[in-house]
């Protein structure tokens, strides 16, 4: 890569021009000295010359252990749902190829099957899936035009509203003002976003909720259960104190964050979708109980 902005620090460039890390990131690479210009190691705070020859050497990474436990829960024709495990990516990303949703459910179903939809890398439950193209666009074109009803089991911790039933209608996009590049919130100029969510339990500090997204957002529950002062158990990324995402995003699971957030993972799970069967026009409903992990913790709740 060759610099362009003369006079700047080395950690400054990096991280503004490839922010898949942080300036903390680049720092720790530039000391470890993969990151080399014109050939040989410098420090963070070198400042660019024009024409400066930056080279990353990022050796190859054994991809992370994963939940590879993708069934089949129901299908008929070219439509199934499948159930994804938390912590497992749906696509290609970062440090993962082989070990995706995409990848297993060809292995698991057949090479002929494609999701429909995402779900977050730590969101379990049900993910709409087919095996031809006019499947897909079909069941892609209900999604569009709000024909799909999709509901999530969360569990969060805070304050509920007076009723047991409500509604977030919030419009959602980026939050410039965060440390965190790829965070979103409820903003005046975002995207409309609408959901409802209502009470199905509740154990002292902690809410067992039931969420539809009216809309489809990036982490749309997530972000309108925080904004309703109830963020969701283990939701790192929505922590009201930024630096449990960032500690995670450098180093992982620690303690700090794990005692921070409550959880492994964010407690939301995709518990049933109901759409038009695009061959038959049949109506389908699927629906597959609570994941284990969630189950056991809100058991182990006093």
């Amino acid at each position: 890569m060759c610099a362009q902005r003369a006079g700047l620090r080395l950690d400054s460039y990096l991280s503004g021009n490839f922010p898949f890390l942080s300036r903390a990131g680049w720092q720790k690479r530039i000391d470890l000295q993969e990151l080399l210009v014109n050939g040989v190691g410098a420090r963070a705070s070198y400042k660019l010359k024009s024409g400066d020859l930056l080279t990353f050497f990022h050796p190859p990474e054994v991809e992370p252990e994963v939940d590879r436990r993708v069934r089949v829960i129901w299908q008929e024709g070219a439509v199934m749902c499948a159930f994804k495990p938390a912590c497992l990516p749906m696509h290609e990303n970062g440090p993962y190829r082989k070990s995706t949703f995409s990848e297993i459910i060809k292995t698991v179903a057949g090479p002929e099957w494609s999701a429909v939809h995402r779900l977050d890398l730590e969101t379990s439950g049900i993910v709409l899936c087919g095996a031809t193209a006019d499947a897909r666009n079909e069941l892609a074109r209900q999604m569009r035009v709000k024909k799909v009803v999709k509901e999530y089991l969360a569990i969060a911790r805070g304050k509920i509203p007076a009723d047991k039933l409500w509604v977030v209608d919030a419009p959602i996009g980026d939050l410039k003002t965060s440390r965190i590049r790829i965070k979103k919130w409820v903003v005046a100029d975002g995207l409309p976003a609408r959901t409802e969510f209502m009470q199905l339990a509740t154990k002292g500090e902690h809410v067992l909720l039931r969420a539809r997204p009216l809309t489809g957002r990036t982490n749309q529950i997530r972000i309108h259960a925080a904004f309703s002062a109830l963020p969701l158990v283990g939701d790192k990324l929505f922590h009201d104190n930024e630096d449990v995402f960032l500690d995670y995003f450098e180093n992982g699971r620690t303690d700090f964050v794990i005692k921070s957030v409550g959880h492994h993972r964010a407690c939301l799970h995709a518990h049933s979708i109901s759409f038009a069967h695009p061959e038959t026009g049949r109506e389908a409903f699927v629906c597959e109980p609570m994941a284990e992990d969630m189950l056991e913790l809100w058991d182990q709740i006093g």
